[in-house]
Formats: structure tokens, sequence, C-alpha cells
């Protein structure tokens, strides 16, 4: 399996560089994304932990 994938990314590569990287940055920008959303929620749900629950009801200082 790994040689045959192995295979297709080289030749892919050699015949069609554009495509190539076209796919390449698709890549990197989707593992980006992803990236910057699981660590959106794993700080939402830490600063939620931390913090009570209680963000944005107004009962913080001044928010009499």
């Amino acid at each position: 399996m790994y040689e045959s994938l192995t295979h297709f990314l080289k030749t892919f590569s050699a015949e069609s560089p554009f495509l190539w990287a076209l796919l390449v940055m698709a890549v990197i920008a989707m593992t980006g994304l992803v990236l910057y959303g699981f660590w959106e929620i794993v700080l939402r749900g830490v600063g939620l932990a931390l913090g009570g629950g209680d963000r944005g009801n107004g009962s913080g200082p001044g928010g009499h």
C-alpha cells in the first residue's frame, strides 16, 4: 500500500508540478484550519472550566 502511494505521489509530482503545488497548498491550508478549530474548542472549554461558565452575564466588575 505504501509503495503504491509513494509511486503515485512521485509520478503525480513529476508529471504535473502545478497541480502538485495546489495539492500541497490545499493540504497545508486544511491542516491549519483543522488545528485552528481544534485549539479554539480546547481553549474555550478550558476557559469555561476555569471561569465557571459565567462569561457575558454582566455579573463581573462594573456589571451592576
